[in-house]
């Protein structure tokens, strides 16, 4: 009898010992994950600061909205995001209604910023023409871009300035891509405002691509 109590007793702190053991190892293989995204956005926007020195400089030409034509109030007085976070410069929000995100854009990208918020890549002032791209970790959270594999042609996304000035996006393009395909990053948007998202698959095997651009009222 006691001998059988010995063995019960002895499979619960095996069968403990190895749901321990299994639980470590998802964190380490979350870990290296999230080391392998930070690296890979990190070595871009190296690659991408390191062609703009080397390339003569070149003013992306901008578009004036209506707005900033006819406004005649100072937008300092509209400012409702914070102006940093963590240290970090907050250039915007994105907002993406069908996944419920809602999250402060940071003006850098890097192994740091990527853990505090979705990152500013490439690209011309938020809301400028040209193509806007942000970085973000695949977290399953309301903050960064786990769930952006979700969106489909023609969902929504609301890019919103310093100064309250929002503008509509709408996706035409989801895709998958190698990891150091950077094609999505061209700037050659024909006039237009464009929004690129950029993520990565489990084990930052590939990254998630999602493009779109803005909607005209």
């Amino acid at each position: 009898m006691k001998a059988k109590v010995f063995c019960c007793k002895l499979n619960k702190s095996a069968i403990l010992l190895v749901g321990v053991i299994i639980i470590q190892l998802i964190f380490i293989i979350i870990g290296i994950k999230q080391l392998r995204e930070e690296k890979n956005f990190e070595q871009i926007a190296k690659n991408i600061s390191i062609e703009e020195k080397e390339q003569p400089k070149q003013e992306i030409k901008q578009n004036i909205t209506k707005t900033d034509k006819t406004s005649k109030i100072k937008l300092e007085e509209y400012k409702n995001i914070p102006s940093e976070i963590k240290g970090y410069k907050v250039i915007g929000k994105i907002e993406i209604p069908k996944i419920g995100l809602s999250s402060y854009i940071l003006s850098e990208t890097n192994k740091k910023s990527l853990k505090v918020s979705v990152t500013k890549l490439y690209g011309p002032e938020i809301n400028k023409q040209g193509n806007f791209c942000i970085a973000g970790h695949n977290y399953a959270n309301m903050k960064m871009f786990g769930g952006i594999k979700k969106l489909q042609i023609d969902d929504e996304i609301e890019l919103t300035d310093t100064f309250d000035r929002k503008v509509k996006y709408k996706v035409y393009e989801t895709y998958k891509t190698d990891p150091k395909d950077v094609g999505c990053l061209n700037q050659d948007t024909k006039g237009e405002r464009e929004l690129t998202l950029i993520t990565c698959t489990a084990g930052a095997i590939q990254r998630v691509i999602v493009k779109a651009i803005e909607v005209y009222d």
